[in-house]
């Protein structure tokens, strides 16, 4: 990892300072000794080889602790400046999306706030993956796109459920069916479950298992511009898993037989509405399937890096302390 100083500037302020204070005390000291009183003859005791010597080892000592003391401030000027280092954390993973895909026709009505219940147990028993949900009629409306916020998913469906059941708050102002009707007939299932495979991101070059959980009777009725059958192929054209809940599965009807199949071809798989059976089995074929590989984009962090360096920082003033101690000997 590269390293850099965050802080250049205070690099050379550090060690400016550090430099007039060296000054300061090499002043002062003599600024005391001009104060002292006259002494006669002390050219005889500083001709002593004895004295000179101490004289000598006394500047050595004095010089040893002053060069390590502007060491110390150049290398706490350093640590001062923050060596840093950018350090990105990828953190990848693997997740899948699904799709909440419900019909808001008039048959299914009664029924709705059920199937969100179950929806909202479905999420709650996931872990990670993106979920997103489109209701349809005639036309088909996004209610929220795929997202990993669970908080945000239960909200929205909490929302959808309220307004269902006619129990918004008085500051609520929310109309769910609001561009459902824009088209001509009822329960369009074909063009709702087509909506709701295109609503995948990427859909060619994503690795992200794809799953739909749509809830219909499949009653249609109008013109549509995708037949059940033609959107079922195009969730299996783009490896979207189709699992569908009939809360009025009648057994033998065409209607619940054309469901059961077209889900089953995509590798999905048919559910009654059944709240005892039909989230744990959901969840466990959700889970079952081997999840996408995810690279999420890099978390960017800078990094201090001071290394040895406040180490030396101790050493410098340890030395310096010894070297004046011994230098008053």
């Amino acid at each position: 990892m590269d390293v850099s100083l965050l802080w250049p500037w205070l690099l050379p302020i550090v060690v400016v300072a550090g430099l007039a204070l060296a000054i300061v005390g090499l002043l002062l000291p003599k600024r005391r000794r001009d104060r002292g009183l006259p002494v006669a003859h002390v050219d005889r005791m500083t001709a002593l080889p004895a004295f000179r010597g101490a004289l000598a080892r006394y500047r050595l000592w004095i010089g040893a602790a002053l060069v390590a003391a502007l060491a110390g401030v150049a290398v706490a000027g350093a640590v001062a400046a923050r060596p840093s280092g950018v350090h990105a954390n990828q953190e990848d993973d693997y997740k899948r999306d699904i799709v909440l895909c419900l019909d808001v026709s008039g048959s299914m009505v009664d029924v709705d706030a059920e199937i969100l219940g179950v929806y909202q147990d479905i999420a709650a028993s996931l872990d990670g993956e993106r979920i997103g949900m489109r209701i349809f009629d005639a036309s088909s409306v996004m209610a929220f796109p795929l997202t990993s916020d669970y908080d945000y998913i239960q909200e929205q469906l909490g929302r959808y459920v309220r307004a269902l059941t006619g129990t918004l708050g008085p500051d609520e102002q929310f109309n769910y069916l609001a561009g459902t009707a824009s088209g001509l007939g009822a329960s369009l299932v074909g063009d709702g479950l087509a909506s709701c495979v295109l609503d995948f991101a990427d859909l060619e070059a994503s690795e992200r298992p794809r799953s739909i959980i749509l809830a219909t009777d499949n009653v249609v009725n109008g013109q549509q511009i995708f037949t059940l059958p033609q959107a079922g192929q195009l969730a299996v054209d783009n490896e979207v898993r189709v699992y569908a809940i009939n809360p009025f599965d009648w057994g033998r009807d065409m209607a619940s037989q054309e469901l059961r199949e077209i889900a089953e071809g995509t590798g999905g798989a048919y559910f009654s509405l059944d709240f005892a059976q039909t989230v744990p089995q959901i969840v466990d074929r959700v889970n079952a399937i081997e999840a996408g590989y995810i690279e999420t984009p890099p978390q960017i962090q800078v990094v201090d890096r001071p290394g040895a360096l406040p180490l030396v920082v101790l050493l410098l003033v340890a030395g310096v302390v010894a070297m004046a101690w011994r230098a008053r000997l």
